[in-house]
Parts: structure tokens; sequence; C-alpha cells
């Protein structure tokens, strides 16, 4: 099945709902999916400033700390 005709099989199956409690969890199952999105795009822009200004460890400074931690 194509994206559009998926789309379409969606669209027709929503508007055929009328139970108001499953198209506002259909809703807010959209919106936490932008919110998400946004919050995804957020985290990307902080991980590439981390990586430009030198705030990352190395494969082996991770290592060590799990090392560390595991002596705990």
């Amino acid at each position: 099945m194509s994206t559009i005709e998926l789309k379409e099989l969606i669209v027709s199956r929503i508007s055929q709902i009328d139970d108001e409690t499953i198209l506002n969890a259909i809703s807010k199952l959209l919106e936490d999916k932008s919110e998400n999105l946004k919050n995804y795009n957020l985290e990307l822009d902080k991980s590439e400033k981390d990586i430009i200004s030198g705030n990352t460890y190395s494969h082996n400074q991770v290592l060590e700390k799990i090392s560390e931690w595991k002596k705990r």
C-alpha cells in the first residue's frame, strides 16, 4: 500500500468515527508526534553545539567511566 493510499484509508476511517474519546485520543497522538519531533530537533541542536564546543567523551573515556561505575 502506498503512502497516499494509506493516508486516504486513515482519513476515511477517522471520518467514520463519532466517539469523541477516540477522536481526542487520535488528536493527542498527532500532537504528541509533533511535540516529540520538535523536542528531538532541539536535542539535536544542543548535541551539535556540545560537539562544536568539545563537550564530548571519547569511546575509551566512556569505557573507563563505565568501569569506574561498576566498581561502586
